[in-house]
């Protein structure tokens, strides 16, 4: 499929409409990311209970990840 050329004003809506996506991507990266440690912090405080800690491991380090990556898409904008 052939995409119609976008004017001049269409490319700079699409442009900032994607930086406020990745911003908001590592806000939620960072909430994520405290979310895990909290709930890291719950697991061994709980007995070591084990899926608590698993869990806070995913999210704390999913929640680095949607940053890393938001923060790489900045860059590529630039």
């Amino acid at each position: 499929l052939l995409m119609p050329e976008l004017s001049d004003e269409q490319k700079a809506h699409r442009v900032a409409r994607f930086r406020k996506i990745v911003k908001y991507r590592a806000w939620f990266g960072w909430v994520f990311a405290i979310v895990g440690a909290s709930l890291f912090g719950v697991g061994l405080n709980e007995n070591n209970n084990p899926l608590v800690i698993l869990n806070g491991v995913c999210f704390f380090g999913y929640g680095l990840f949607m940053v890393r990556q938001a923060r790489k898409a900045m860059r590529n904008l630039s």
